[in-house]
């Protein structure tokens, strides 16, 4: 029978090389279970302190934006709010404060509350377009808004309302409005780069000097809304949406700088107001008829009576022995432009003898 124990390989025995296995293969399986334990170990403690983090960041969040509100609130029921305090600076230092430390979630949520508290957008824009002129308490030029998020919570049901709110210098990169009604906003001299307009409706809405690459338009209504001195480049918006705004001096989705295009709107107020200026001219010239009638009359008789100074002498003695010299000048121009001017010079001298008692 073949003794396993006294086999050799190498001058080592089956026993002998068992043995070695033996003795490596424990430290090494020992080494791996550790090393896999400590990477779960390690991926837990990650999760937990990127857990705590996110907690940490969201309490913070909140922590910033009940402050914010409470001050509104102490500001207000001081009447730091009212119209007497402009331009409210207190409120505003609260606001750019908090702003800059607001993620893109909270930015969103406290304009809402701006415009429900009206704070911005005060102006009346129901019809579309403004038609009152009162100042933003709260100020949003020149702030950062890249990828905020502005959406109806009833979708297309109710509009989330921002009409009339100044977005005035602001940047807005890669930020998404859905179903908002921004009727009469201003977006003058912002960077919009990349943003999208679902579903919203923009009638009157102003875009003056504004950076508007790659925007999307989708199906918004853009009935009324101007765009003078900006850039569409890459923007995605429909030939109809083309027919219902105003362009000069912009930028076209196809390179090409836009001619002086207007909508239909903006005609039929041009007309409207063409008609009653006309209507009023018409009324002032019939309440001025009769002298213009009466000055060309005079000026026709003037014309064919004389063309030059006449100067007449009348002497007469009459039973009063009396003297009465009359000089009368009498000088006509006349100018054919679209009107007539006659101007009359008339002197006399009257020189009387007689008993000087």
């Amino acid at each position: 029978m073949l003794d396993l124990s006294k086999r050799s390989f190498w001058h080592f025995t089956l026993k002998d090389i068992l043995i070695i296995i033996s003795s490596v293969a424990i430290p090494i399986a020992l080494a791996i279970y550790t090393s896999i334990g400590s990477q779960q170990q390690k991926q837990q403690a990650e999760k937990k302190q990127k857990f705590d983090l996110e907690q940490s960041t969201q309490l913070r969040q909140q922590t910033l934006y009940d402050e914010f509100l409470n001050n509104i609130y102490k500001l207000d029921k001081d009447g730091y709010l009212n119209d007497t305090k402009n331009p409210w600076a207190f409120a505003n230092a609260y606001y750019r404060a908090a702003h800059r430390q607001w993620d893109t979630i909270r930015k969103a949520d406290v304009i809402q509350f701006l415009k429900e508290k009206q704070l911005i957008g005060r102006n009346n824009c129901t019809n579309g377009c403004r038609t009152t002129k009162l100042d933003d308490i709260i100020r949003l030029n020149e702030l950062n808004f890249d990828k905020v998020h502005l959406a109806s919570e009833t979708g297309i049901l109710n509009k989330l309302n921002l009409q009339c709110v100044s977005f005035d210098k602001v940047s807005m990169s890669n930020a998404i409005f859905s179903f908002a009604s921004l009727n009469g906003a201003s977006f003058d001299g912002g960077r919009l780069e990349n943003v999208k307009f679902d579903g919203s409706s923009l009638l009157c809405a102003s875009f003056n000097g504004v950076y508007l690459s790659g925007v999307d338009f989708g199906n918004s209504d853009l009935t009324g809304a101007q765009f003078l001195n900006s850039d569409l480049s890459g923007a995605k918006i429909t030939e109809d949406q083309i027919k219902q705004a105003y362009f000069h001096n912009v930028t076209m989705p196809n390179e090409k700088k836009s001619e002086i295009t207007s909508s239909t709107t903006t005609k039929e107020t041009i007309t409207k107001t063409t008609t009653i200026i006309k209507t009023k001219m018409s009324t002032a010239s019939l309440s001025s008829s009769t002298s213009t009638i009466s000055t060309t009359s005079s000026t026709t008789t003037s014309a064919s009576s004389t063309t030059s100074s006449t100067t007449t002498t009348t002497t007469s003695t009459p039973t009063t022995p009396s003297t009465t010299t009359s000089t009368s000048t009498t000088t006509s121009t006349s100018t054919t432009t679209s009107t007539t001017t006659s101007t009359t010079t008339s002197t006399s001298t009257t020189t009387t003898a007689g008993n000087p008692c």
